[in-house]
């Protein structure tokens, strides 16, 4: 275990780096939506939580204090725009943020949009505790939807 959380810490063998250097499309989680100004958006696959999307850092830092000012001020504007974007989209009635980095130690934000109508509406929700799987066209929906949103919002 030492030796591969090594390997992650560093970047060497980092699958989140991999995802970014070799501009997947997708990997078995998450579907590639677009770049922003310091990291990458992705619709989470399982959209057990409608809307559920991951911002990931272009560069391997593991906590956001590694970044400059610059860069974590960038990072930071990044997940603002993705959840105010995913608010207005999906009407969300509040936004939940997770960084976490236990499994895959790469500054990634979970942004999942919140119901007071869901099944733990005065409680974070775990996104893992169903699964809800679209069929490729709404998948492509979803994300034109999302990619649209942003673009008028970066205007």
């Amino acid at each position: 275990m030492s030796t591969n959380w090594d390997a992650l810490i560093s970047g060497e063998q980092c699958p989140v780096c991999d995802l970014i250097r070799l501009e997947k499309q997708e990997d078995e989680h998450m579907i590639r939506i677009c770049d922003l100004t310091i990291s990458r958006l992705y619709l989470a696959k399982n959209q057990f939580v409608e809307g559920y999307c991951v911002v990931i850092c272009h560069r391997h830092v593991i906590e956001p204090y590694e970044l400059s000012r610059e860069e974590r001020a960038a990072y930071f504007d990044d997940v603002a725009l993705v959840a105010d974007v995913l608010q207005r989209v999906f009407y969300a009635d509040k936004m939940n943020y997770n960084i976490l980095g236990n499994v895959i130690p790469h500054l990634h934000t979970h942004i999942l949009p919140h119901y007071f109508t869901d099944s733990a509406p005065n409680r974070p929700i775990d996104p893992a505790s169903g699964e809800v799987f679209l069929t490729i066209n709404e998948y492509d929906e979803r994300i034109k939807l999302i990619f649209d949103h942003i673009q008028l919002a970066q205007k």
